[in-house]
């Protein structure tokens, strides 16, 4: 059957975003591959280096399977079940090295292939059944019992499958167990970590690390790491200035030796030399990664960026009386070369104001990270199962945006957890899946960030939205409730469907605030939902606030900015199409007539000849506003388009409706900078408030 057309453009920006996405994970794959061989050759600690990459590979499954490509999920979960063996102490060899680049180009070849014009993805079912085969060869070593370990609760108590599986595997290969309490300093708590976790790598593998509370003698950031080593820990291993005390919790009795081939996962070389080329080797990483780093504060950053924002200013009021030099004197060659070192400097300025702003960018894995945290323990509370898929955790945005963002973004999750994903039980009456599914993605558009939050719970209901607004007395009985209402209803303040308050949500506390706060990044929330299937809720963000790029307007004579991301397009007003109805101006196009609201009113302007509709249609309108409600905001005209750094507003206009902050254009005049949303929805008010 071929294709339906209408979804034919839907696929192809579903490849493009695959792909795109896909290669940057094989691009990481192959990284850590190139490090595990290495590593394997030296006899180096290499399980870390196996979780890396089933990690990745576990992405590639998932954004495969999200976004339906089969062929390339089916060899990526056949590659996840190898790899999952080797976790739990399967015997790396070189066997399974060549089997794992092999998937790797196959992988990467499958990605080629959906390129437009490639042709046909390639076959990749032998590929996955040796990898099946090989999987089920790799025996697992038999893990001892944990009886008689003399591991705290707090430890106990937090092994994961995984974690236990690793520590029965290791008991068994006769590792060595130790208690490692360490305290970083809490003003370089993560550089701390970082370290510890590094130095631990070299001496054998960590398990657990559990943070210390309610103990007397702790009165500072204090965590218990659960180390392995095939000898004993030394403190000499680890930064002396953080640790507090090393304890070995289990001796073995008869450590396994090897009979030869490969050493066992996690042994260390078995003669001097390698071992002093390890050390010179862990030296030279620990320079490598950290002599790029500069930790700078974001104030700094912001300061340089005004700074470069007033010199830009200063330079475009120097380049616009140049030019009124060369103007007077178009025979003078000094002013003409006057005019070019000048647009030379512009162009340079620009690119460092550019630089300026990418230096205040991070990547929203941050975030993506602490969602998954927050997942794992909401799920644990709740009882119900569920796996977080985090796509384009790349992506990046600037801090302060990002610092913002954070708090709605963790409660939109959460609200998925509470309630969107049903208990197991639940979704198996439904025939699905026991393990719900969280999906967060970002990608950048344009000067935009979008983040999707999906989940495939049960939706937003018609009837239960219904039910809890008319028992609020938000509709009136028996009212029927469009899917657009019931979506829309959710952003009422106090609005919750929840029926008993849990911990993650239901306290009616919530959604409001969300979109509040996402307004107030001059950012979007849309909801899609189906009943049964799931919701999805799409929130676009601008990349930065400081530096915006704008359409330049004029109203009576006046300047304003309005920021590119808030308009939907830009219309051409003809005075013939222009009615009035029910009080206001319409303005009728093939799709639909478009509400018109007169900037110079909505800011109290007073009307001028300029600001008159003239019958050759010499006014212009900016279309913005939601989905619901679309509206033409009228204009003089145009100036241009420009990139402007958005400062904050004195006490007089920081409360007017509609203005967002102020930039400067290069003349010494300040420019007023607009939010059309808040325009449109203060309407009249702006005028009376000005």
């Amino acid at each position: 059957m071929p294709d339906d057309p209408t979804e034919r453009p839907e696929k192809e920006r579903s490849g493009r975003d695959f792909v795109a996405e896909a290669e940057e994970i094989l691009d990481a794959l192959t990284d850590d591959l190139r490090e595990l061989e290495t590593a394997f050759s030296a006899g180096r600690p290499h399980h870390e280096l196996i979780n890396a990459v089933f990690r990745e590979v576990h992405s590639l499954k998932g954004f495969a399977g999200l976004l339906g490509f089969p062929q390339i999920a089916s060899l990526s979960h056949a590659l996840e079940d190898l790899l999952s063996r080797l976790r739990l102490g399967g015997a790396l060899d070189g066997t399974v090295l060549d089997l794992l680049h092999d998937t790797l180009d196959a992988l990467l070849g499958a990605v080629r292939d959906l390129r437009p014009g490639a042709g046909v993805l390639r076959d990749l079912g032998p590929l996955r059944d040796r990898l099946r085969r090989a999987a089920s060869s790799r025996g697992v070593p038999e893990g001892v019992g944990l009886e008689g370990l003399d591991l705290p609760g707090s430890i106990r108590a937090s092994l994961t499958e995984h974690e236990e599986g690793r520590l029965r595997a290791l008991r068994a290969q006769g590792r060595r167990l130790s208690l490692v309490r360490v305290r970083p300093h809490p003003q370089s708590l993560e550089e701390h970590l970082q370290e510890v976790a590094r130095r631990i790598a070299e001496a054998g593998e960590l398990i657990s690390t559990v943070p210390v509370v309610g103990e007397e003698e702790v009165t500072a950031i204090a965590f218990d790491l659960l180390v392995a080593s095939p000898r004993p820990l030394l403190a000499a291993d680890l930064p002396e200035e953080i640790v507090v005390r090393i304890r070995e919790i289990d001796t073995p009795r008869a450590a396994a030796a090897p009979t030869g081939g490969t050493p066992p996962a996690g042994a260390p070389p078995g003669d001097a030399s390698a071992s002093a080329a390890q050390g010179v080797e862990g030296f030279e990483d620990l320079a490598a990664s950290s002599s790029p780093l500069l930790r700078v504060p974001v104030r700094r950053l912001d300061d340089v960026l005004v700074q470069v924002a007033d010199l830009s200013i200063a330079v475009a009021t120097l380049e616009r009386g140049v030019r009124a030099l060369r103007e007077r004197h178009t025979d003078d060659r000094l002013a003409r070369d006057l005019g070019l070192q000048v647009v030379g400097v512009l162009k340079r300025l620009r690119s460092l104001q550019r630089s300026a702003i990418e230096a205040r960018l991070v990547p929203l894995e941050q975030v993506f990270r602490k969602v998954g945290r927050m997942v794992a323990r909401a799920a644990r509370t709740s009882r119900k199962e569920v796996e977080l898929h985090t796509l384009g955790a790349h992506t990046e945005i600037d801090k302060s945006v990002m610092d913002a963002l954070t708090p709605p973004l963790m409660h939109l999750v959460a609200n998925a957890l509470d309630h969107g994903i049903e208990s197991p039980e639940e979704r198996e009456r439904a025939s699905k899946p026991r393990r719900g599914r969280v999906v967060l993605s970002a990608f950048r558009k344009g000067a935009s960030v979008v983040i999707d939050v999906i989940d495939d719970g049960r939706g937003i209901g018609l009837e239960g939205v219904r039910g809890a607004a008319e028992a609020r007395g938000l509709v009136g009985p028996g009212h029927e409730m469009t899917p657009e209402e019931a979506h829309e209803m959710i952003f009422r303040p106090g609005f919750s469907t929840a029926a008993t308050v849990s911990d993650v949500s239901g306290r009616g506390v919530g959604m409001d605030v969300v979109r509040r706060s996402i307004k107030a990044l001059k950012g979007t929330i849309v909801v899609r939902s189906v009943e049964g299937q799931g919701t999805t809720l799409t929130v676009t963000v601008p990349i930065s606030l400081a530096m915006v790029p704008a359409i330049i307007v004029r109203s009576r004579g006046q300047r304003f900015a309005i920021p590119l991301a808030s308009i939907r397009e830009n219309v051409r007003l003809d005075a013939a199409r222009v009615r009035v109805k029910d009080g206001g101006e319409i303005f009728e196009r093939p799709e639909g007539p478009l509400p018109l609201l007169r900037l110079d009113r909505l800011l109290g302007q007073a009307a001028s000849a300029e600001s008159a509709m003239t019958p050759d249609g010499g006014r212009y309108a900016v279309v913005a506003g939601g989905e619901k409600r679309t509206v033409g905001i009228v204009v003089d005209g145009f100036v241009g388009r420009r990139e402007v750094v958005v400062k904050p507003i004195g006490r007089f206009l920081r409360d007017l409706p509609g203005v967002a902050g102020a930039t400067e254009l290069g003349d010494a005049a300040a420019v007023l900078v607009l939010d059309p949303e808040a325009l449109i929805a203060g309407g009249g008010n702006a005028g009376a408030a000005s």
